[in-house]
This record gives structure tokens, C-alpha cells and sequence, in this order.
């Protein structure tokens, strides 16, 4: 099982071509979808999913071996968003498929920091996902709150895409970007943890901090 998280949607259909010659590749979507056109392109016959259609149950995921995920961030966090999920993500924890997620999406695959409430679907454990490491006001603030909840945090600069392993949980890159690992140490007898920053590049592979 990999979990894919990738800074643009063309960036999943690339994988889609390398997974193909594996297994069956399915695409998860809710009416429209840009990535339909860009993956049958790439791939043959890949398996389009409507959530709301009838093919969703019909659909043997024991035979897929990539799951791309195109859905908002707002239908992934629904309550048939996340009974799809931790099915799916069930699923892959017990055979071959591999998920993944693309853009803003790729946010809630983690814990979200919100307030001080964490929640999301928690595929990626104990870690807030950032899809764009570049929109983020001040990463000194992020790295603040990230401490306070006692979480982990991986945040992408595109164009990437992040392979979280979760057997060894360590997190692969591969495109022009990168992606910053980030851990906090210590806090103990009330003093404030330190972070520990990993930041990796095309062809490198390595876990949090510790």
C-alpha cells in the first residue's frame, strides 16, 4: 500500500501509466472530472467511478491496484466520504491498492488543524498535510500550532508528489518540487519542543524527524 499525494491532478495520472502495467487503474470522481480525458490518455481503459452512480458497487477494488481519488475536499470529509474512505483505506491496508489524492484534497488525507480540533481521515497518521507550502502565510505560526497539538506535519511544494509508505512510515519525492517533513522534540518540564525539519527532493526517501 502507497498512499500518493500530489501538488496538481495531471500529476496522478503519470503514476496511472507506471501502475498499469500491474493492475487495473480506477478513478474516483462525482460528475465532471478534468482527469478523465488526461488519464484515458495514458492509460487503457482505466475505470470511472461515479460516487453517485451505480458502477461504485459494483466496482471489485480487490482487483484495482491504483485508486485515484478526484473529489473535493468537502465530499472526502462528508459521512459517505469518510465511510468510502476508511473502506478503501481498510482495503489497501490488507492488499495491493495503492490511493491517490491530488491538490487540496490531498489536505484532509491527514489531521487538520483547525482551532485546535484535529480531525480529517487520518490515512496519513498523526500528520497535517499542506498541499502548497507556498500559500501559507508564516510557516514560523504553522510550526507553532503543529507543536501545541503535538503533531507531525508534511507540506508539498509543487510540483511533487509525496509516496507515503505506511509500513515503514517514510515518505518518498519524486518531480521539480519538494516536500518538507517536519517533528518536534522535547517540551518536557514545560519548555517548548523543537523542530526537526527534513526537507526532500526528487529521488529521495526518508521518514519524520526523530
Amino acid at each position: 500500500m502507497t498512499i500518493y499525494l500530489a501538488s496538481s491532478l495531471d500529476l496522478p495520472a503519470d503514476y496511472a501509466a507506471k501502475h498499469s502495467e500491474h493492475g487495473l487503474i480506477a478513478l474516483l470522481h462525482e460528475g465532471e472530472s478534468a482527469l478523465i480525458e488526461t488519464l484515458q490518455a495514458k492509460v487503457d481503459t482505466p475505470i470511472l467511478v461515479d460516487i453517485h452512480g451505480p458502477t461504485l458497487s459494483r466496482v471489485n477494488f480487490d482487483a484495482v491496484d491504483l485508486l485515484i481519488a478526484d473529489l473535493t475536499p468537502e465530499t472526502l470529509l462528508s459521512a459517505g466520504g469518510r465511510r468510502l474512505m476508511d473502506a478503501l483505506g481498510h482495503l489497501a491496508q490488507e492488499g495491493e491498492l495503492s490511493l491517490a489524492f491530488a491538490g487540496d484534497a490531498t489536505a484532509v488525507t491527514g489531521l487538520l488543524l483547525e482551532d485546535g480540533i484535529t480531525a480529517g481521515l487520518n490515512l496519513i497518521p498523526r500528520t497535517v498535510i499542506i498541499p502548497d507550502v507556498q500559500a501559507v502565510p508564516s510557516l514560523a505560526a504553522l510550526l507553532g500550532r503543529a507543536s501545541e497539538q503535538g503533531v507531525r506535519l508534511l507540506a508539498l511544494d509543487a510540483p511533487v508528489v509525496a509516496a507515503y509508505e505506511p509500513e515503514n512510515d517514510t515518505v518518498s519525492v519524486q518531480g521539480a518540487g519538494s516536500a518538507l517533513l517536519a517533528s518536534f522534540l522535547g517540551g518536557d518540564n514545560g519548555e517548548r519542543p523543537t523542530a526537526r525539519l527534513h526537507a526532500l527532493t526528487d529521488g529521495m526517501r526518508d521518514g519524520w524527524p526523530a
